[in-house]
């Protein structure tokens, strides 16, 4: 099937509400601290005929740890630790509710930069496009998995593929 937008930022957020893979990114992150968007940027990139060179992979890698580490998970940190209920005479519950929620939005800005920015290390164009490659996006996921150390292990890989069968019908 053909890829409706090249844009990274629009593909992912279609790929992300995808039945099931919320939960699996997710969970991912949670348990092995992926990087959600490197995660989706995998599929994203596995429509394309040219994958990421190393160099553009040690670009992208590296930036993202970056902006990760410095603009993402503070504001991601913030906002979780307002999740805990808060009880105080001094300020009223919507003043938290309020707060969670720009954080939110900030938070969801600070990653579309972070697609932006990457997407412009690879400078994919549409004419670009092939037909979605499970094996590329496997194979991207692998290389970026052992950037983290990380092994594949049978669960794993089976989570990875059900994405990849969900980002094939896009």
């Amino acid at each position: 099937m053909a890829l409706h937008s090249t844009k990274f930022w629009d593909f992912s957020n279609q790929l992300y509400d995808k039945d099931g893979v919320t939960e699996i990114c997710l969970n991912l992150q949670e348990e092995l601290e992926v990087d959600v968007n490197l995660v989706l940027f995998c599929y994203w990139i596995a429509y394309f005929k040219h994958g990421p060179s190393v160099a553009e992979w040690t670009k992208i890698f590296k930036f993202s740890v970056n902006w990760q580490k410095h603009t993402v998970k503070p504001i991601r940190n913030a906002r979780k630790s307002l999740s805990i209920k808060r009880t105080s005479n001094n300020v009223e519950d919507t003043d938290y509710t309020e707060l969670r929620r720009q954080l939110k939005i900030n938070e969801l800005r600070a990653e579309k930069i972070q697609q932006d920015t990457i997407q412009s290390f690879i400078k994919v164009k549409s004419r670009e496009t092939n037909s979605f490659s499970s094996d590329d996006a496997l194979t991207n996921l692998s290389y970026y998995f052992s950037l983290l150390n990380i092994t594949q292990t049978k669960k794993i890989k089976e989570k990875l593929l059900m994405i990849a069968k969900k980002a094939a019908l896009m």
